[in-house]
């Protein structure tokens, strides 16, 4: 008896060939897609391009389908923070681990990698929009692949942004920049240097790039050698060290940073706020006093 329910070796071969020339099932967004940045985004995105950062260590992490990288940056409150963007950003600080996006996951995809506005945005990536970040974002200074041997010890161009801080230098103010010259001969902001360099527990002072013993300048190696971070609240807290403040104003908040030549300009501000508020206390008392 022929069995009407057996495929034909026809049926099969079209069946096997449908299979092979399926296209790949969709990828899948692990958050919703965000056609426009929600209203709550800009302050922390303003926060995240206007307070003081240090990126300490970046390694890559790529898989066989995407990019990815691994950030350790010190947050406006002096605590050490990692940060890691892949299909769906992360970083230890409370602010993310209540479920939100943080300035430090939008700073580093904003000033360090330099990804578009409408991506700065997104809370997870597809591994296409991953690749696009990560071939457009500018070179890695620390990315030592390249021999070095015909250029060791050369100092480079001083140009583009310091690769700590992310703020351009001064060209003005030589004195205010240091390079490594035993190896990479990277420019650095010196106080960038001198800040990194203490939140190295106790370690060898090297070149943050191509971590070659630091060459040149022993007075502010012995400097760095005299301080180390601290652990406060379960994070390494480099504040001092980094000359911030410990106290947090609210989950995002911090001490504004335009780049490290603001530092003193800051301290006279608040200076001359303090007084200001000093003789309005006076005032007052002696105007109730007259009154009375």
């Amino acid at each position: 008896m022929q069995d009407y329910n057996a495929s034909s070796p026809s049926k099969r071969k079209r069946a096997r060939d449908d299979i092979l020339n399926a296209s790949p099932p969709e990828e899948k967004r692990r958050r919703r897609f965000r056609s426009r940045a929600p209203q709550a985004f800009y302050p922390v995105y303003e926060r995240a391009l206007s307070q003081r950062f240090y990126v300490l260590t970046r390694t890559r992490c790529d898989t066989d389908d995407c990019p990815g990288e691994v950030f350790e940056i010190a947050g406006s409150t002096g605590n050490v923070y990692t940060v890691k963007i892949d299909l769906m950003p992360s970083c230890s600080c409370p602010h993310a681990l209540k479920g939100n996006q943080c300035k430090h996951i939008i700073y580093i995809l904003a000033r360090v990698l330099h990804a578009p506005l409408d991506l700065v945005y997104q809370l997870a990536f597809l591994s296409t929009e991953l690749r696009e970040i990560f071939a457009a974002a500018p070179p890695n200074a620390g990315d030592t692949s390249s021999p070095l041997d015909s250029t060791r010890g050369q100092r480079k161009a001083i140009e583009d942004d310091c690769s700590i801080c992310f703020s351009p230098f001064d060209a003005q103010s030589p004195e205010s920049i240091v390079w490594c010259r035993a190896a990479c001969g990277q420019n650095i902001h010196q106080e960038c240097f001198e800040m990194w360099a203490k939140t190295k527990m106790g370690s060898q002072v090297t070149c943050p790039f191509c971590r070659s013993a630091w060459e040149g300048d022993p007075e502010m190696v012995l400097k760095v050698e005299r301080s180390r971070g601290t652990m406060q609240e379960g994070y390494l807290n480099v504040a001092e060290q980094l000359g911030m403040s410990t106290e947090r104003e609210d989950a995002g908040e911090g001490s504004v940073w335009a780049g490290p030549a603001q530092a003193q300009e800051t301290n006279r501000g608040m200076e001359a706020t303090s007084r200001k508020m000093r003789m309005t206390d006076e005032a007052v008392r002696f105007s109730n006093g007259s009154t009375a």
